[in-house]
């Protein structure tokens, strides 16, 4: 039998070295998988890291910017919430391990300043913050966050062990950038147009949402925006920057200042929708010459019928804090008439020699055809022994002391809704101009208290309802700080009912044709003019003031100290003076043409305790401690403001030769004159030497034509939907952020 043997194949040599080897290239190429799984998880894991944080920075720079605009306190609340946010959105919840900070000035010229936090926090995470104050153009709030992240993989691989990721956002609030001095919101040609056969400036950005139509005679400082088709680069651009009361100039530019340039096409700005909340509130009837105060009439806020402000014997007319509703239209057209909620001493001090016999030139009251300024002289009667002024160490050897007064009033806010308000009920809140001259006692000061000084008011300044005397022992000295306060005396016509100040809030005035005294009697016990202040014992004051004015033993008079803000015991020293009159285009002005200016605002609290205390440069309540670069930030109420409203139908029209000076103020937000979108009057503003507007013009519907004047009688911006500005002398819309309606919220920028 034959048997079969199976066969076997026999292997090659070669193939038996290749055995194996899918082994080793599977597990390089499981190492290979491991990498890049490593890698992917720890990229996801940076990426992931990242956006935590970016999240983290951008909730707490915004945060940042919401707590500063509501609080305006950078270390107590804005920094430490946004802190806070910052940690929770990362889970860190046990806090900073530690932190610094910083404050540098920065800027061109070191004029703003900069605030730099640094946290660390175990796990490897840093936060550094950088606040920076824009003045102008916003607070700026810059968060970057850095995380030292470990990595789970990639060092196994040989690489690093940790990674570094980052993120940074920045908020800005307060941005005025796009808050421009002239906003036309109408879309159609020529919707602003510019022509200036002079000097027509502008200090900020001209914006229009039609074409802007421009010739060389408009000086802008600031940038030009405007639909295609404007000629904007047709402007004569000058420089500026962001200082509130800058003064515009032709280029080359000093460092830190920037000329504007046209921007064209522009995109279009929306209409704010700004509300008048306040008219409500004041809807009582009125007439102009219901309360005549003899040299000037006193109006009251409410409902006017038509208006018109011309020339007369009664043509100054001081308006009470408040909304004077214009039902039938605003016209003021003559020389010799002048209406105004400025408050100012009688006999103003001339800003350049404070505390000297110098006077003011122009007087405020005294301008514009007008001679209504209050006025005042001093004598010396004989006193009773011991109960005089008597004369203490003086460098004058005339021993002849020097007086100064300002003028007080109390204005009350009636809208419930501003809070807080602590004008909002009697007796409201004081306001103090700046002082008068100084007049000096006739004659010498005896050493044995016989001598008294009596204060005469011979004319009441507009809205005076009180007056405070300062004395200077060394006469008139010309230094304002050697000037204390001895007391506050009735001004000659009015009266109070329950104490000083005024109950009711009411004005206690009992000459000329006032309204029912508080009391009902009808009593005038004070005569019109030539009423006495009296320091010292005489007849003419009761025991108890000559009790509070023995001045024989007060050396605080010699040492007077500055006081916050009008808190007055005796040795304070008087408010700021006034300064130099406006100059906004063709300085210096003419001599004797321009009124002077309040002091400018600044906060009311040690060290910086000055400033205006009585006008468009006051606020109540100032912050404490505040910002000194933003003094009125927080506050809700500028004492003494006004506010025009005009309904449908209701035009303006102010001619050159009237006179109409008046401030607005943080409760109407700035606004000064606000027409609704109903009304679609053409309105114009020939601008003069007394008259000013300071605030925002709010007509949405409404067209302007803005003519010739010798300032620039615009002190905030213009938001219309037609404006067509002309003319010659020193025309112009002075924007001045101050005085301009709250800014947009806080947003991202990066």
């Amino acid at each position: 039998m034959r048997s079969t043997v199976p066969s076997t194949r026999t292997r090659s040599p070669q193939r038996r070295l290749q055995e194996g080897q899918a082994i080793v290239l599977i597990g390089l190429l499981i190492l290979v998988l491991f990498g890049m799984l490593g890698l992917a998880i720890d990229s996801g894991r940076g990426y992931v890291d990242r956006r935590d944080q970016q999240a983290a920075v951008d909730a707490a720079a915004l945060a940042s910017g919401d707590w500063y605009e509501n609080f305006r306190n950078l270390t107590g609340s804005t920094v430490p919430q946004s802190v806070k946010l910052y940690q929770n959105d990362l889970h860190l919840y046990s806090g900073s391990a530690s932190s610094t900070h910083t404050i540098a000035l920065v800027g061109p010229s070191n004029n703003l300043q900069q605030d730099t936090w640094t946290y660390s926090y175990t796990g490897g995470y840093t936060l550094t913050i950088v606040a920076t104050n824009t003045l102008f153009n916003g607070y700026e709030f810059t968060f970057t966050s850095v995380h030292a992240l470990p990595l789970a993989f990639m060092q196994i691989f040989g690489g690093p062990t940790t990674v570094t990721v980052n993120a940074t956002a920045t908020a800005i609030v307060g941005n005025q950038r796009q808050t421009p001095a002239l906003l036309t919101l109408s879309t159609g040609t020529c919707a602003t147009n510019l022509k200036g056969s002079a000097s027509l400036t502008i200090l900020g950005d001209t914006y229009s949402n039609g074409t802007a139509c421009v010739d060389a005679g408009l000086k802008e400082a600031g940038n030009c925006y405007g639909a295609a088709g404007s000629t904007c680069s047709s402007a004569s651009y000058y420089c500026y920057n962001s200082t509130p009361g800058f003064v515009p100039y032709p280029p080359p530019c000093l460092a830190g200042d920037t000329a504007g340039a046209p921007i064209v096409p522009a995109p279009t700005l929306p209409d704010p929708g700004y509300l008048a909340n306040s008219v409500s509130y004041y809807s009582t009837v009125q007439s102009y010459n219901q309360y005549n105060r003899g040299t000037w009439t006193e109006m009251q806020p409410g409902q006017y019928g038509s208006f018109h402000l011309s020339g007369g014997s009664a043509s100054c007319a001081f308006l009470d804090a408040g909304v004077y509703n214009w039902t039938g239209g605003y016209q003021s057209d003559a020389t010799g008439s002048l209406l105004s909620n400025e408050l100012k001493a009688p006999d103003e001090e001339r800003y350049s020699a404070p505390g000297t016999t110098n006077l003011a030139n122009p007087q405020f009251w005294n301008q514009n055809g007008v001679t209504c300024a209050g006025d005042f002289n001093v004598t010396m009667p004989a006193t009773a022994a011991g109960n005089g002024v008597a004369e203490k160490g003086s460098k004058n050897k005339l021993n002849q002391w020097g007086v100064v007064v300002t003028a007080v009033r109390y204005d009350t806010f009636a809208d419930p809704n501003i809070t807080p308000n602590p004008c909002s009920s009697s007796p409201g809140c004081p306001r103090e101009s700046a002082p008068s001259e100084c007049q000096l006692t006739p004659g010498n000061m005896t050493n044995n208290g016989t001598t008294g000084i009596d204060v005469n008011i011979t004319r009441n300044a507009p809205g005076a309802q009180y007056y405070n005397v300062y004395l200077d022992v060394y006469g008139c000295d010309g230094i304002p700080s050697d000037f204390g306060f001895v007391g506050r005396f009735l001004a000659p016509g009015f009266r109070d009912v329950g104490g000083v100040p005024p109950a009711g809030g009411a004005s206690p005035y009992l000459g000329g044709s006032p309204p029912a005294s508080p009391d009902g009697s009808g009593a005038n016990p004070y005569p019109n003019t030539g009423s006495q202040i009296t320091l010292g014992y005489t007849t003419n004051q009761p025991p108890s003031v000559a009790t509070i004015m023995n001045l024989t033993h007060l050396g605080i008079l010699y040492s007077p100290v500055k006081c916050y803000s009008l808190a007055r015991a005796v040795g304070c020293q008087p408010p700021a003076d006034e300064v130099a009159p406006q100059c906004f285009s063709g300085c210096p002005p003419p001599p004797g043409t321009i009124s002077q200016q309040n002091s400018p605002m600044s906060l009311q609290y040690a060290p910086s305790s000055g400033g205006d205390v009585t006008n468009e440069n006051y606020c109540v309540i100032s912050p404490n401690p505040g910002d000194p670069n933003a003094p009125c930030s927080g506050a809700k109420v500028t004492p003494g403001a006004v506010q025009f409203y005009m309904p449908a139908g209701s035009c303006m029209s102010q001619n050159a030769q009237g006179a109409t000076y008046v401030f607005s103020g943080l409760q109407y937000n700035w606004i000064v004159i606000y027409q609704p979108a109903g009304n679609t009057c053409s309105n114009t503003m020939n601008g003069g030497s007394a008259t000013q507007y300071i605030g925002t013009i709010y007509t949405p519907a409404a067209n302007w034509t803005i003519n010739g004047g010798n300032i620039a009688p615009l002190a905030g911006q213009v938001i219309c939907s037609t404006a067509s500005v002309s003319g010659g002398a020193s025309v112009g819309i002075d924007f001045n952020p101050n005085y301009s309606p709250v800014p947009p919220a806080a947003r991202l920028i990066n």
